[in-house]
Formats: structure tokens, C-alpha cells, sequence
């Protein structure tokens, strides 16, 4: 860390330093984009402007997974807190919250940014419902070859936290993929066309509610069973899969243990309820370096 020579910039560089020193035994961050991982490289070296302009840099590239911006969010407002730059360090804190309710500063963050933090963690709870969430309705099953609909909704007062919605299918198999994106609403309908429903498939669907840089704040993925027969590569019928014949052991075994019955068919962690996969979301307006919001009190 380097200490500024002017009589102005003593205290400031002086807080930075220190809150450098206690925040080197932090956990590391799991690091996804190359400049996210470079951000944090230098946050856990104690180069903390560094890591804060790191972070910036890596928010506005986009493409970051929710737990990377509260993560980036959280030390830009940390070190935004350091620096006395009190709007700075709310905004950012504000999309952390927004995002994980249950996040917290470590105690090393310095009493002056927890308590932005706890300001950011009121104002946001007071958008509208508990959190930033959407839920994301779609049909477990499909028939083949015809067109289907997903449902999102998100609570009006935290839709206008959120650039786009994003819904996205993909079949493992053949590698297709087909996306569809709205401008972020309370309610949104998003239909496919009979093309992406062939014909015993197992389709992969992710939803996403992003910010103007494409950084997902929720991902949501499940799975959709199209019904019929996969046609093969020759144009023909894959056959469906059939169970593993149960052999009947030897004279001398059938005493023995067995196992059999039919396998599951899992859907990725999703809650199937009366024959429909609910899922989570959740968005944002630009304001500062990195795009957060400036909520009104």
C-alpha cells in the first residue's frame, strides 16, 4: 500500500491501510471472469483501491454470477466507505443487499461501513416483499413439436431494480439453444415455438434477472421433458430407454441381496408442485461507476 504524500489524503490512506492489513486472512471469493479474478487477487494482497477499481472494471464488463456481485458490490462499498465517499459506498451496498438479505460485512469492514451497510440492507427491504425475487413458472412435461409458454413474475416494487429478464433453453444432446429477453416487468410471458419441443428431449432452462451489464443478480434452472421419441441422426426413432432386465441369480445365491426399481428422473434441484417447476429470480438502475441504484428513502 502506498501512503499519499499530501496532508489531505494522510487519514484516508492511513483507514485504507489498516483496513488492508485486518482484511489479508479474509476467505478468498470464488473468481469467474478474468478481471473479477484479478480484483480479488489484489483485494486478498491488501491492495484495496487496486481491488476496488478490479471489482468496477469487472462489474462493468457483465457476465458475473449473483454471488460475484455481492461480492464485488460489497468491497466497492467497503472501500468506498474507507474513502469517505458516503453515496458511493450506499449504492453499491444497496445491489448487495438487494440481492442476499442474509449477506453480512465481515467485522473487520470498519464500523463506518457497516452501518452504511445496515442503511443500504432498510432501504432495500422497504422496495417491496423480502427480497429482490422472481419466480419463474414452466411445465415440467411438454408434448413434442408444439409451441409452450414460461411465466415470470417479479414484485413490483423490486422490478424496477432490473435491466432484462432472460430465459434460456438448451438441449444437452444436439447443442441447440434458443433465447428469449424482455425489458424487466412485474409480469412476463415468454413463448417458444414448436421447433425447441423435439420430440424426447430433455431441455435445460436457466432464467436470469440482469443489470444493464448483463450481470445475473438470480439464476433459476430446471428441466423440461418433451414427450415422444428423440429421432436419431438416420431420421429414425431412438428407441425409449428400457429398464435393466433383472437377471435371476444362481440356485446357491438366492438367498442373497438385490436392488431394482426404476430410477428417478431428477430435475436439477427444481420444486415440481402440482405438475409445475417454480424457480427464483432477481434487478437494478444505473447510478455511480458500477451502475448501482440510488434508491429514494
Amino acid at each position: 500500500m502506498v501512503f499519499r504524500a499530501r496532508a489531505q489524503g494522510v487519514v484516508v490512506s492511513t483507514a485504507i491501510f489498516v483496513l488492508s492489513l485486518v482484511l489479508l486472512a479474509a476467505p478468498a471469493a470464488q473468481a469467474s471472469p478474468k478481471s473479477f479474478g484479478q480484483a480479488d487477487t489484489a483485494w486478498h494482497q491488501g491492495e484495496l483501491e487496486k481491488a476496488k477499481e478490479l471489482y468496477e472494471q469487472a462489474l462493468a464488463a457483465g457476465g458475473l454470477d449473483p454471488a460475484d456481485v455481492v461480492i464485488a458490490h460489497s468491497r466497492v462499498g467497503t472501500v468506498k466507505a474507507a474513502l469517505n465517499d458516503t453515496n458511493g459506498a450506499l449504492s453499491a451496498f444497496r445491489v448487495a443487499a438487494a440481492i442476499d438479505p442474509n449477506f453480512e460485512l465481515p467485522p473487520e469492514s470498519g464500523p463506518k461501513a457497516k452501518k452504511l451497510f445496515q442503511q443500504a440492507r432498510k432501504e432495500a427491504a422497504q422496495q417491496g416483499g423480502e427480497k429482490l425475487s422472481i419466480s419463474l413458472k414452466a411445465p415440467d412435461t411438454v408434448p413434442a413439436k408444439q409451441g409452450f409458454t414460461l411465466e415470470t413474475e417479479i414484485p413490483p416494487g423490486f422490478a424496477v431494480l432490473v435491466s432484462e429478464v432472460v430465459v434460456a433453453i438448451e438441449d444437452p444432446v444436439s447443442g441447440k439453444k434458443w433465447k428469449r429477453k424482455k425489458s424487466a416487468e412485474p409480469s412476463l410471458t415468454f413463448d417458444f415455438p414448436k421447433r425447441v419441443a423435439m420430440p424426447g428431449a430433455r431441455l435445460k432452462v436457466k432464467a436470469s434477472a440482469v443489470d444493464a451489464q448483463n450481470n445475473a443478480w438470480t439464476i433459476a434452472e430446471g428441466k423440461i421433458r418433451v414427450e415422444g421419441m428423440r429421432e436419431s441422426e438416420g431420421g429414425g426413432m431412438d428407441e425409449e430407454p428400457q429398464p435393466e432386465p433383472v437377471q435371476k441369480p444362481p440356485e446357491k445365491d438366492k438367498d442373497g441381496g438385490f436392488f431394482g426399481g426404476p430410477l428417478p428422473w431428477i430435475i436439477g434441484g427444481a420444486l415440481v408442485v402440482g405438475g409445475i417447476v417454480v424457480f427464483a429470480v432477481t434487478r437494478k438502475q444505473d447510478e455511480v461507476s458500477v451502475g448501482a441504484p440510488s434508491w429514494k428513502k
